[in-house]
């Protein structure tokens, strides 16, 4: 259905493209043939009610079974101008306008990355399961385990939690950018999201009662399924993964007065906002301390009978990587690994403090940010005579990997300059996780793995 859905936008496009060609075919007087004749046998009215028909399937076709793409403007857009142009005759302006937009779009669809995401390449078959822990917060938290073979059906499970993503993502870009288009843009853009799946085993039976567990904390606006192509493939190598879902505001007051991510704001702001910050990584912290007092009281058992951890390791991303950080300061864990953590929250302490692991950390060879709180010094600083951590930068590593937001939606991430490329998308992923089963198991890393250090 997806092809059927890109062909047909791609007919609409064309189409545009070809009419304009007529009429600019046309403007030219040739004495030996008659252009109203070759106008008449090719293209008449009755293309132009196709042309709005095919739209109107496309539109709905998207709405009840795909969701749009940014890219959905573009060809929106072109058939508006085209519609104008047939309306109004503005021929110098509006024909090229929507023949532009046109083949902007076409080039959207050939440059456009519609990954999908990537199946677990372990020895196990994946199991997903949503719980609720008894907490405070009521956290909710996606289970991904390795279970046992059966032959059972896997299932579609739905990626997005719930319908709040759009939004958050444009509060978030609020706060970075001096000017952001409505949240409509975003809403409608971003609303492909609700109908991406992966796939999953449910309610089957553990391989093993005595399996190591990761648990696993997001980044700040991304959800519990956010990171499911990491969380699946540690699964399918025998661990036990669960990802907390974390609340957090994202501008908690006056948006007007503290575009926080804006450079030159007041210091008074800046700490207002490292203030808020640090509680809500109190707040994450919590949450992970919560779940591992379970796990190690046995109390997990209401959810697998009989099983007991044989290890418990603590993996995070941004805002998440901060978090394990900080919960190994206060609880002894086996191993950490934190991939580009967002230590802006952390207080004069905390950048002191010992951590009670094994921990690996691993950043970007690049900062893209020249703002105080994505500050590489702040990185620097933690890392100040701590003998039980290493660190690597990664060669090509962006902020956003290890994403899923880095296979669906790699071109949209590559414009807006999240990404600094798409084209080795699957090998940063599968080296980020690679290290990380690695580091989990105390297996050296291989020369290859070392050589993409920076």
């Amino acid at each position: 259905m997806k092809k059927l859905i890109s062909i047909l936008g791609l007919i609409i496009a064309i189409n545009i493209i070809f009419s304009q060609f007529l009429d600019a075919f046309q403007s030219f007087q040739r004495p030996l043939i008659d252009q109203r004749i070759i106008k008449g046998l090719i293209y008449n009215e009755y293309t132009n009610y196709v042309s709005y028909l095919a739209l109107g399937l496309w539109l709905l076709l998207n709405y009840y079974l795909e969701g749009f793409r940014f890219n959905s403007f573009l060809i929106i857009i072109a058939q508006f101008f085209f519609y104008l142009d047939n309306a109004f005759s503005l021929k110098s302006i509006l024909s090229n306008a929507s023949a532009f937009f046109a083949i902007l779009y076409i080039w959207s669809l050939i440059k456009q990355k519609n990954f999908s995401l990537p199946q677990p390449k372990g020895k196990f078959r994946t199991c997903y399961k949503q719980i609720q822990l008894k907490d405070k917060y009521q956290t909710i938290v996606s289970v991904y385990y390795p279970c046992r073979d059966q032959k059972q059906k896997d299932f579609d499970i739905k990626w997005l939690p719930n319908q709040k993503y759009s939004k958050q993502i444009y509060e978030r870009m609020q706060l970075q950018l001096k000017w952001v288009p409505h949240h409509f843009i975003f809403d409608f853009g971003l609303s492909f999201l609700n109908y991406i799946t992966f796939k999953a085993s449910l309610e089957q039976p553990l391989i093993n009662d005595n399996l190591d567990v990761v648990i696993f904390s997001h980044g700040f606006t991304q959800h519990r399924n956010a990171y499911t192509f990491l969380c699946q493939e540690l699964a399918s190598e025998g661990n036990v993964v669960f990802s907390l879902q974390h609340q957090e505001m994202v501008y908690p007051w006056d948006l007007n007065k503290t575009k926080i991510l804006n450079s030159g704001n007041k210091p008074e702001v800046m700490e207002k906002y490292q203030n808020l910050r640090a509680t809500h990584l109190d707040w994450r912290c919590e949450q992970v301390k919560y779940l591992i007092q379970q796990l190690k009281c046995g109390k997990i058992q209401e959810i697998f009978e009989h099983f007991k951890p044989q290890s418990i390791n603590l993996i995070g991303h941004s805002f998440g990587g901060a978090t394990v950080l900080k919960v190994a300061q206060e609880i002894k864990v086996e191993s950490v690994i934190s991939y580009d953590p967002w230590l802006f929250p952390f207080n004069k302490e905390e950048f002191k403090k010992q951590v009670q692991a094994r921990t690996l950390i691993l950043s970007k060879d690049k900062n893209r940010f020249k703002q105080e709180v994505f500050e590489p010094k702040l990185l620097m600083d933690f890392l100040e005579n701590r003998n039980n951590v290493e660190h690597y930068r990664i060669k090509g590593l962006d902020h956003a990997y290890p994403n899923d937001l880095t296979y669906l939606l790699a071109t949209e991430l590559t414009l807006f300059g999240e990404l600094r490329s798409s084209k080795n998308i699957q090998q940063i992923n599968e080296l980020l996780i690679s290290l990380a089963k690695k580091f989990i198991k105390t297996i050296p890393f291989t020369q290859e793995e070392m050589n993409q250090f920076y």
